[in-house]
């Protein structure tokens, strides 16, 4: 009996670790992380024991056309703590200013790290703040 249910519990294992990775969620609040970092913009409201990176055209933070800045900090982010949270919660100014094109390989890169480093990644967005094809991308990261 053991024999016949190991590959459907195996499967289930990594159909659930695989999905763990990237995650679209509508808020801050449906994060389940105890330590997080965000990349956010300024003012953003985070928990406690969360680091907020801003992003602004502001000078001293991270310039919203500069993902390859955004994508290093992250990836050092996860060197030192493979085991922390990043947290997208600004997807739609990056698109703004980079096109949506830039965003999603940049995204897939953010998930390729996170696989590579053990950690997750969550965008927090809406899907009203897109056009449908748009969003159905976004939604395949999740695979």
């Amino acid at each position: 009996m053991l024999k016949v249910l190991a590959p459907i519990l195996a499967g289930a294992f990594i159909e659930k670790t695989k999905s763990m990775n990237f995650r679209i969620v509508r808020s801050l609040k449906d994060i389940p992380e105890e330590r997080a970092v965000v990349i956010g913009r300024a003012g953003m409201k985070v928990p406690s024991k969360w680091d907020l990176v801003t992003v602004s055209a502001t000078q001293g933070f991270f310039g919203p056309r500069e993902l390859h800045r955004i994508l290093e900090g992250i990836v050092a982010s996860l060197k030192n703590n493979p085991d922390r949270a990043i947290v997208i919660a600004c997807p739609e100014y990056l698109a703004l200013h980079n096109g949506f094109k830039a965003l999603i390989k940049f995204l897939n890169s953010v998930r390729d790290y996170a696989i590579l480093f053990g950690g997750r990644v969550y965008l927090v967005t809406d899907e009203l703040a897109w056009d449908p094809r748009e969003f159905a991308l976004l939604r395949r990261l999740e695979d």
